[in-house]
């Protein structure tokens, strides 16, 4: 479908066309899919992230203004509503950093301390890279997609953040 027929369809869902919705879902869905697959790297987290994302466009389908290209707003929606969830999963993941860190070492014991350590050691950007790797598994050019950054910034800071947490740890006593 072109962009043209496209838009037609989004001016459609604007006026409450519910047959034009299914269309313009069946003609989108899968270059949204994966779009968003791209980002979380899991099927069935983009699968979810498709279907609130289709949430959201059907919701704010006014807000589109129309002549626009539908294709990139709905690209648009997609993205602020995968990188809002990786945020939340990033907020949410120092909890099972420091539990991953207390399986692969049985003389950590203070969880608090050590969620000190990772907070007050690290910068935010560096911090974010750790978790990303270690927790949710990514590869560094996956890191750089998701941050928007150069690969080699991703390996440079992923690299100087292991040593100052090692270093930390040492100096709390935590030693392998």
């Amino acid at each position: 479908m072109n962009k043209r027929e496209i838009n037609n369809l989004m001016q459609s869902v604007q006026n409450g066309d519910e047959i034009a919705f299914v269309q313009l879902y069946k003609s989108t869905y899968k270059g949204v899919f994966s779009f968003i697959y791209s980002y979380t790297n899991n099927y069935h987290t983009a699968e979810d992230l498709l279907q609130d994302t289709f949430i959201k466009v059907k919701t704010k389908a006014q807000s589109y203004k129309l002549g626009t290209n539908a294709s990139a707003w709905i690209l648009q929606i997609a993205k602020n509503t995968t990188l809002d969830f990786l945020r939340k999963e990033k907020h949410n993941s120092s909890e099972e950093l420091k539990e991953e860190i207390i399986k692969d070492n049985n003389n950590l014991d203070d969880s608090f301390e050590l969620h000190e350590i990772l907070n007050n050691s690290l910068e935010e950007g560096d911090r974010q890279i750790v978790l990303l790797h270690l927790i949710y598994g990514y590869k560094n050019r996956e890191i750089a997609k998701i941050l928007d950054i150069p690969i080699g910034t991703v390996l440079w800071k992923y690299n100087k953040a292991l040593k100052v947490l090692k270093e930390k740890l040492k100096e709390a006593g935590y030693e392998r």
